[in-house]
């Protein structure tokens, strides 16, 4: 199958490779063509804009940081919509907003063009190792057609429904890591200036019956550990504060009030204004530590 991909950032690239190397004819469009050499030496083919990747493929997936990206390779110019033909099926792995993906999908029907909404979950490692779910609103037919391809790159592949499904599952999906994220430093917190150990704290609310699901999987992994400063395999701050801003959009747009997500934003907000872009996303917690006195640091726990 000629399919084409735009994006190959640390996400992006492993997830083209595995399409790659099961056999796909692949050609790649990336603003930084350095980027796509490790695809390159191994059989995939280069297009120097959207609008031409797009003539040449019956397939065009997107990984992308911002709307706005995906809206400019979209629309733009040079864009994917004035280099597809009616049948062509556009999938968008990219964590956009609920309005955008819905615009787009209207402006591609117009060209009897499928567009699939289809953002992942799993971060670099999760790419790396196929460990991601691909979360996929739009057409049922279409989503059949390319269904072979996303497992290529996912070993849980949902169809969410209509368009616009597949984000409203992944942005509902960060909202809540997020929120558990400020809730669990809040009652860690709580806990210990109120005069408990924070191993025996964190040890007992795990084993709790809401504990078990677990909550506090990211103190342990992140947290305690002290894993807070940004790698190239990190989920940064900065997408995090973009995907909860796309979410409580989301929520006003549908009228649903999101008190606990606004006061997330509004502390993902604080963070970048600190400059902590590019800190892993569990540095959230630092806030809370500073207003409280508590580090949250263990050698005992992993």
């Amino acid at each position: 199958m000629n399919i084409g991909w735009i994006g190959v950032g640390n996400i992006g690239l492993p997830m083209a490779r595995h399409v790659l190397q099961a056999g796909h004819d692949l050609t790649i469009n990336d603003l930084n063509r350095d980027a796509a050499e490790p695809l390159l030496e191994i059989g995939a083919k280069w297009a120097d804009s959207p609008v031409t990747l797009a003539e040449h493929n019956e397939i065009v997936v997107m990984s992308l940081p911002m709307p706005n990206d995906v809206e400019s390779v979209c629309l733009g110019k040079d864009g994917l919509i004035n280099g597809l033909t009616p049948g062509n099926i556009c999938i968008d792995l990219s964590t956009n907003s609920l309005e955008m993906v819905r615009h787009l999908e209207t402006r591609f029907r117009e060209n009897q063009i499928d567009f699939l909404d289809s953002p992942v979950s799993g971060g670099v490692e999760g790419a790396n190792s196929r460990d991601l779910v691909v979360l996929v609103g739009g057409s049922k037919p279409a989503f059949e057609k390319v269904k072979g391809v996303l497992e290529l790159i996912g070993r849980n592949v949902n169809f969410c429904g209509p368009i616009g499904a597949g984000t409203i599952c992944k942005l509902s999906h960060q909202l809540l890591c997020m929120t558990i994220l400020q809730i669990g430093a809040e009652i860690l917190t709580l806990g210990v200036k109120a005069g408990v150990d924070l191993e025996i704290l964190a040890d007992s609310v795990s084993k709790g019956a809401l504990g078990k699901v677990p909550p506090l999987d990211r103190f342990y992994k992140d947290v305690f550990t002290g894993n807070l400063e940004g790698s190239e395999t990190s989920f940064f701050l900065g997408l995090a504060a973009k995907d909860v801003k796309l979410a409580n959009e989301m929520g006003r747009q549908n009228g649903v009030p999101l008190v606990l997500g606004n006061i997330v934003e509004q502390l993902l907000l604080e963070t970048m204004n600190r400059g902590w872009q590019r800190k892993n996303f569990p540095a959230l917690v630092k806030l809370q530590e500073e207003r409280t006195g508590v580090t949250l640091r263990t050698k005992g726990l992993s």
